[in-house]
Protein backbone atom coordinates (compact mmCIF):
# COMPACT_ATOMS: atom_id res chain seq x y z
CA UNK A 1 0.00 0.00 0.00
CA UNK A 2 1.27 3.47 -0.92
CA UNK A 3 0.62 6.24 1.63
CA UNK A 4 0.49 9.76 0.19
CA UNK A 5 -0.20 13.07 1.93
CA UNK A 6 -0.57 16.58 0.60
CA UNK A 7 -2.62 18.91 -1.55
CA UNK A 8 -0.40 18.53 -4.63
CA UNK A 9 -0.72 14.77 -5.06
CA UNK A 10 -0.10 13.36 -8.51
CA UNK A 11 -1.59 9.94 -9.29
CA UNK A 12 -0.43 8.02 -12.37
CA UNK A 13 -3.35 5.57 -12.61
CA UNK A 14 -7.14 5.65 -12.49
CA UNK A 15 -8.63 4.94 -9.07
CA UNK A 16 -11.69 3.61 -7.31
CA UNK A 17 -11.90 5.66 -4.11
CA UNK A 18 -13.72 5.13 -0.82
CA UNK A 19 -14.03 8.45 0.95
CA UNK A 20 -14.63 9.33 4.60
CA UNK A 21 -12.96 10.31 7.86
CA UNK A 22 -12.29 6.63 8.67
CA UNK A 23 -11.82 7.47 12.34
CA UNK A 24 -11.83 4.07 13.99
CA UNK A 25 -12.09 1.99 10.82
CA UNK A 26 -15.30 0.53 12.24
CA UNK A 27 -17.60 -1.92 10.47
CA UNK A 28 -19.21 0.85 8.43
CA UNK A 29 -15.82 1.92 7.12
CA UNK A 30 -14.85 -1.67 6.38
CA UNK A 31 -18.04 -2.05 4.32
CA UNK A 32 -16.99 0.94 2.19
CA UNK A 33 -13.54 -0.55 1.60
CA UNK A 34 -14.94 -3.98 0.77
CA UNK A 35 -17.17 -2.33 -1.87
CA UNK A 36 -13.99 -1.14 -3.61
CA UNK A 37 -13.22 -4.71 -4.61
CA UNK A 38 -16.02 -4.55 -7.18
CA UNK A 39 -14.01 -1.90 -9.02
CA UNK A 40 -11.25 -4.38 -9.74
CA UNK A 41 -13.30 -5.56 -12.73
CA UNK A 42 -13.00 -2.01 -14.13
CA UNK A 43 -9.20 -2.34 -13.99
CA UNK A 44 -8.95 0.39 -11.37
CA UNK A 45 -6.51 0.58 -8.48
CA UNK A 46 -8.18 1.10 -5.10
CA UNK A 47 -7.71 3.97 -2.66
CA UNK A 48 -8.99 5.15 0.70
CA UNK A 49 -9.26 8.94 0.89
CA UNK A 50 -9.32 10.61 4.29
CA UNK A 51 -8.48 14.02 5.69
CA UNK A 52 -5.95 15.33 8.20
CA UNK A 53 -6.26 17.02 10.58
CA UNK A 54 -9.74 15.85 11.54
CA UNK A 55 -12.24 18.28 9.91
CA UNK A 56 -14.06 18.89 13.21
CA UNK A 57 -10.80 19.94 14.86
CA UNK A 58 -10.16 22.53 12.14
CA UNK A 59 -13.72 23.87 12.04
CA UNK A 60 -14.23 24.09 15.81
CA UNK A 61 -10.66 24.77 16.95
CA UNK A 62 -11.05 22.03 19.56
CA UNK A 63 -9.01 18.87 20.00
CA UNK A 64 -10.81 15.82 18.61
CA UNK A 65 -9.20 12.66 20.02
CA UNK A 66 -8.71 10.04 17.33
CA UNK A 67 -9.83 6.44 17.87
CA UNK A 68 -6.92 5.47 15.62
CA UNK A 69 -3.74 7.46 15.22
CA UNK A 70 -2.51 7.85 11.65
CA UNK A 71 0.11 5.16 12.30
CA UNK A 72 -2.51 2.76 13.66
CA UNK A 73 -4.86 3.42 10.75
CA UNK A 74 -2.11 2.74 8.23
CA UNK A 75 -1.19 -0.49 10.02
CA UNK A 76 -4.78 -1.76 9.69
CA UNK A 77 -5.21 -0.62 6.08
CA UNK A 78 -2.09 -2.51 5.05
CA UNK A 79 -3.99 -5.70 5.78
CA UNK A 80 -7.05 -4.71 3.72
CA UNK A 81 -5.71 -5.05 0.17
CA UNK A 82 -5.87 -1.31 -0.58
CA UNK A 83 -3.44 0.12 -3.14
CA UNK A 84 -3.37 3.73 -1.89
CA UNK A 85 -4.11 5.54 1.36
CA UNK A 86 -4.49 9.25 0.61
CA UNK A 87 -4.54 11.83 3.40
CA UNK A 88 -5.69 15.17 2.02
CA UNK A 89 -4.94 18.27 4.13
CA UNK A 90 -8.09 19.72 5.63
CA UNK A 91 -7.79 23.51 6.02
CA UNK A 92 -10.21 26.40 6.35
CA UNK A 93 -9.55 27.19 2.70
CA UNK A 94 -10.32 23.61 1.67
CA UNK A 95 -13.54 23.73 3.71
CA UNK A 96 -14.81 26.52 1.43
CA UNK A 97 -14.47 24.55 -1.81
CA UNK A 98 -17.73 24.07 -3.70
CA UNK A 99 -19.20 20.56 -4.02
CA UNK A 100 -18.83 20.81 -7.81
CA UNK A 101 -15.14 21.72 -7.60
CA UNK A 102 -14.44 18.94 -5.12
CA UNK A 103 -15.88 16.30 -7.46
CA UNK A 104 -14.57 17.72 -10.73
CA UNK A 105 -11.20 19.24 -9.82
CA UNK A 106 -9.96 17.19 -6.88
CA UNK A 107 -11.54 13.76 -7.26
CA UNK A 108 -11.87 13.45 -11.04
CA UNK A 109 -8.97 15.52 -12.38
CA UNK A 110 -6.33 15.47 -9.65
CA UNK A 111 -6.88 12.05 -8.07
CA UNK A 112 -8.14 10.40 -11.27
CA UNK A 113 -11.14 8.94 -9.50
CA UNK A 114 -13.32 6.92 -11.89
CA UNK A 115 -15.41 5.06 -9.29
CA UNK A 116 -16.45 6.54 -5.93
CA UNK A 117 -17.80 4.63 -2.93
CA UNK A 118 -19.60 6.59 -0.19
CA UNK A 119 -22.08 6.04 2.60
CA UNK A 120 -25.69 7.05 2.03
CA UNK A 121 -25.23 10.00 4.43
CA UNK A 122 -22.18 11.34 2.56
CA UNK A 123 -21.84 15.14 2.67
CA UNK A 124 -19.14 17.22 1.01
CA UNK A 125 -18.22 20.73 -0.09
CA UNK A 126 -18.68 24.07 1.63
CA UNK A 127 -21.33 23.90 4.31
CA UNK A 128 -21.90 20.22 3.57
CA UNK A 129 -24.06 21.25 0.60
CA UNK A 130 -23.11 18.21 -1.47
CA UNK A 131 -24.73 14.83 -0.93
CA UNK A 132 -24.82 11.42 -2.61
CA UNK A 133 -27.52 12.53 -5.06
CA UNK A 134 -25.43 15.47 -6.25
CA UNK A 135 -22.31 13.28 -6.43
CA UNK A 136 -24.14 10.84 -8.71
CA UNK A 137 -25.42 13.67 -10.90
CA UNK A 138 -21.97 15.23 -11.28
CA UNK A 139 -20.37 11.84 -11.76
CA UNK A 140 -22.74 10.93 -14.60
CA UNK A 141 -21.56 13.96 -16.56
CA UNK A 142 -17.88 13.09 -16.03
CA UNK A 143 -17.98 9.33 -16.44
CA UNK A 144 -17.39 8.77 -12.71
CA UNK A 145 -19.41 5.91 -11.22
CA UNK A 146 -20.77 6.66 -7.74
CA UNK A 147 -21.79 3.78 -5.47
CA UNK A 148 -23.63 4.33 -2.19
CA UNK A 149 -23.95 1.78 0.57
CA UNK A 150 -26.42 1.79 3.46
CA UNK A 151 -25.32 2.73 6.95
CA UNK A 152 -24.14 -0.19 9.07
CA UNK A 153 -26.02 -0.65 12.33
CA UNK A 154 -25.72 -2.75 15.46
CA UNK A 155 -29.05 -3.62 17.07
CA UNK A 156 -30.67 -0.87 14.94
CA UNK A 157 -28.19 1.73 16.25
CA UNK A 158 -25.92 3.38 13.69
CA UNK A 159 -22.26 2.56 14.18
CA UNK A 160 -20.28 5.80 14.26
CA UNK A 161 -16.99 7.19 15.50
CA UNK A 162 -18.89 9.32 18.02
CA UNK A 163 -20.67 6.30 19.51
CA UNK A 164 -17.36 4.43 19.73
CA UNK A 165 -15.78 7.33 21.62
CA UNK A 166 -18.62 7.03 24.09
CA UNK A 167 -18.00 3.30 24.50
CA UNK A 168 -14.30 3.91 25.20
CA UNK A 169 -15.18 6.58 27.77
CA UNK A 170 -17.54 4.10 29.41
CA UNK A 171 -14.78 1.42 29.37
CA UNK A 172 -17.13 -0.81 27.35
CA UNK A 173 -14.50 -2.66 25.32
CA UNK A 174 -16.89 -5.44 24.35
CA UNK A 175 -19.06 -2.77 22.72
CA UNK A 176 -16.06 -1.32 20.87
CA UNK A 177 -15.11 -4.78 19.61
CA UNK A 178 -18.68 -5.31 18.39
CA UNK A 179 -18.67 -2.01 16.49
CA UNK A 180 -15.18 -2.35 15.03
CA UNK A 181 -14.77 -6.09 14.61
CA UNK A 182 -11.56 -5.96 16.69
CA UNK A 183 -10.38 -4.81 20.10
CA UNK A 184 -9.71 -1.19 20.96
CA UNK A 185 -5.93 -0.83 20.92
CA UNK A 186 -2.97 1.46 21.34
CA UNK A 187 0.24 1.24 19.33
CA UNK A 188 3.47 2.96 20.29
CA UNK A 189 7.21 2.73 20.66
CA UNK A 190 8.51 1.64 24.06
CA UNK A 191 10.45 4.40 25.81
CA UNK A 192 12.62 4.53 28.94
CA UNK A 193 10.81 5.29 32.17
CA UNK A 194 11.87 5.59 35.82
CA UNK A 195 12.27 1.78 36.09
CA UNK A 196 10.47 1.71 39.46
CA UNK A 197 8.34 -1.22 38.27
CA UNK A 198 11.45 -3.23 37.43
CA UNK A 199 12.86 -2.57 40.90
CA UNK A 200 9.66 -4.01 42.40
CA UNK A 201 9.73 -7.07 40.16
CA UNK A 202 7.07 -5.77 37.77
CA UNK A 203 8.90 -4.32 34.74
CA UNK A 204 6.70 -2.20 32.52
CA UNK A 205 6.90 -1.06 28.94
CA UNK A 206 6.22 2.69 28.79
CA UNK A 207 4.39 4.11 25.78
CA UNK A 208 3.91 7.81 25.11
CA UNK A 209 0.66 7.98 23.08
CA UNK A 210 0.31 10.19 20.03
CA UNK A 211 -0.94 13.63 21.03
CA UNK A 212 -4.40 13.25 19.49
CA UNK A 213 -4.90 9.57 20.41
CA UNK A 214 -8.11 8.70 22.24
CA UNK A 215 -7.37 6.85 25.48
CA UNK A 216 -9.62 5.17 28.05
CA UNK A 217 -10.11 6.93 31.39
CA UNK A 218 -7.17 6.89 33.78
CA UNK A 219 -7.04 3.46 35.44
CA UNK A 220 -5.76 -0.09 35.25
CA UNK A 221 -6.94 -2.58 32.62
CA UNK A 222 -6.73 -6.20 31.58
CA UNK A 223 -4.98 -6.14 28.22
CA UNK A 224 -3.12 -8.27 25.70
CA UNK A 225 0.16 -6.83 24.49
CA UNK A 226 1.55 -7.85 21.13
CA UNK A 227 5.25 -7.94 20.42
CA UNK A 228 5.45 -8.71 16.74
CA UNK A 229 2.82 -11.41 16.18
CA UNK A 230 3.07 -12.83 19.70
CA UNK A 231 0.43 -11.78 22.24
CA UNK A 232 1.03 -11.76 25.99
CA UNK A 233 -1.48 -11.33 28.83
CA UNK A 234 -0.76 -7.96 30.38
CA UNK A 235 -1.84 -5.31 32.87
CA UNK A 236 -1.91 -1.77 31.56
CA UNK A 237 -1.99 1.45 33.55
CA UNK A 238 -3.32 4.49 31.70
CA UNK A 239 -1.88 7.58 33.37
CA UNK A 240 -2.17 11.28 32.74
CA UNK A 241 1.08 11.47 30.76
CA UNK A 242 2.20 7.94 30.00
CA UNK A 243 0.71 4.51 29.51
CA UNK A 244 2.65 1.55 30.87
CA UNK A 245 2.01 -2.15 30.44
CA UNK A 246 3.36 -5.13 32.37
CA UNK A 247 3.57 -8.30 30.28
CA UNK A 248 3.05 -11.60 32.07
CA UNK A 249 5.27 -14.53 31.03
CA UNK A 250 7.62 -12.34 28.99
CA UNK A 251 11.33 -11.69 29.30
CA UNK A 252 13.42 -9.55 27.01
CA UNK A 253 14.30 -5.99 26.09
CA UNK A 254 11.43 -4.01 24.55
CA UNK A 255 13.05 -0.59 24.37
CA UNK A 256 12.47 1.10 20.99
CA UNK A 257 10.20 -1.76 19.89
CA UNK A 258 6.77 -0.95 18.46
CA UNK A 259 4.11 -2.79 20.46
CA UNK A 260 0.33 -3.00 20.35
CA UNK A 261 -1.84 -3.06 23.50
CA UNK A 262 -5.39 -4.43 23.14
CA UNK A 263 -7.79 -3.35 25.90
CA UNK A 264 -10.09 -6.08 27.20
CA UNK A 265 -11.53 -5.12 30.57
CA UNK A 266 -11.38 -2.46 33.28
CA UNK A 267 -9.71 -3.65 36.49
CA UNK A 268 -9.65 -0.71 38.86
CA UNK A 269 -9.23 3.05 39.05
CA UNK A 270 -5.75 4.44 39.35
CA UNK A 271 -4.80 5.69 42.79
CA UNK A 272 -1.91 7.01 44.85
CA UNK A 273 -0.03 4.58 47.10
CA UNK A 274 1.68 5.65 50.31
CA UNK A 275 4.74 3.48 49.64
CA UNK A 276 6.33 1.33 46.96
CA UNK A 277 5.67 -1.67 49.20
CA UNK A 278 1.93 -0.97 49.09
CA UNK A 279 2.12 -0.55 45.33
CA UNK A 280 4.04 -3.83 44.95
CA UNK A 281 1.34 -5.66 46.93
CA UNK A 282 -1.37 -4.25 44.65
CA UNK A 283 0.60 -5.08 41.51
CA UNK A 284 0.94 -8.68 42.70
CA UNK A 285 -2.86 -8.83 43.17
CA UNK A 286 -3.37 -7.34 39.70
CA UNK A 287 -1.03 -9.88 38.10
CA UNK A 288 -2.78 -12.76 39.85
CA UNK A 289 -6.20 -11.50 38.72
CA UNK A 290 -4.98 -11.13 35.12
CA UNK A 291 -3.42 -14.59 35.04
CA UNK A 292 -6.75 -16.11 36.02
CA UNK A 293 -8.59 -14.56 33.03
Amino acid sequence: MIHVYGANIEIDCNLAIAIGKFDGLHKGHVALIEELEKARSLKLDTAVLSFAPHPAAVLTGKNVPQILSSHEKISLLQGMDVDYYIEYPFTHQFAQISPESFIQDILYKQLRCRALVVGENFRFGAGGRGDAVLAKSLGAKLGLQVHTIPLVTDKSVQISAESIRGLVAAKDFDGVAQACGRNFFLMGKVTHGKKKGREMGFPTANIVPYEDKLLPPIGVYHTTTFVGNAGYPSITNVGADVTETHLLDFSGDLYSHMIRVDFLKWMRDGRHFESYDDLAVQLAKDAKARSMQ
